[in-house]
């Protein structure tokens, strides 16, 4: 069986050569993917009309099929007590509950807005009854421990524009690669490494994203000259 690295060097070596006869395909720079979990009455419009200028949102219509590797981030917004403390805990036996689970499982970036009663009480310093939020202020730091944020619909907003724009940068960098390579894994600061479904990944380049606990994302590339 043919080593891994003769391998790549060949595949390095097409592509050089392919280069010199053909031009880098153009792609299309999508804005990243948002999914947005829960009712959104219970949002500000103009919230709403904020996140569409830099998020390409995406409603929960009750598909069981999410596809969580073509999401970049997850909000879930009026997140109850219930939601809360299911993250926290790890149950998971709603479908909300399910989802954040599988967000979590799969470092998928998530952000949880409570219902507006349970903020008044949940970003409270002084509550009526302290040893019972005290309780839910833990799940809320666990789940922080967990990757997920428990923030307010302002904070979001606020920060999302600076985080949809770092997504943005990483993936037009990475995704315009005609060939992921083992250096290119190695030299890569982040977990997860985005490329369009034209680039040419190498096995050594799997290997190596699966030895360092990296992640290979292929997004589908619309519009794409050849």
């Amino acid at each position: 069986m043919m080593d891994r690295n003769i391998i790549e060097q060949i595949v390095l070596e097409v592509m050089k050569q392919l280069a010199l006869k053909d031009q880098i395909p153009s792609i299309n720079i999508q804005k990243p993917k948002l999914l947005i979990v829960g009712d959104t009455s219970f949002v500000e419009p103009s919230y709403l009309s904020r996140l569409e200028t830099k998020w390409d949102s995406i409603k929960d219509n009750e598909s069981e099929k999410i596809k969580l590797d073509q999401i970049n981030q997850v909000v879930f917004l009026h997140a109850t007590q219930d939601l809360l403390a299911k993250g926290a805990l790890g149950i998971f036996d709603t479908k909300e509950s399910k989802l954040l689970s599988k967000c979590l499982l799969e470092s998928v970036p998530v952000s949880i807005i409570p219902t507006v009663y349970l903020q008044e009480h949940l970003f409270n310093e002084n509550p009526k009854n302290k040893p019972y939020v005290s309780q839910l202020q833990e799940y809320k730091q666990r789940l922080l421990t967990f990757g997920a944020k428990v923030e307010t619909i302002e904070s979001f907003i606020a920060k999302s524009g600076n985080a949809a724009e770092a997504i943005t940068a990483k993936t037009s960098i990475t995704k315009k690669k005609k060939l992921l390579t083992q250096r290119d894994v190695q030299d890569c600061r982040d977990i997860e490494l985005v490329v369009d479904d034209q680039t040419i990944i190498t096995p050594l380049a799997r290997d190596t994203a699966r030895e360092m606990g990296k992640i290979i994302k292929v997004i589908e590339t619309k519009g794409a000259k050849r």
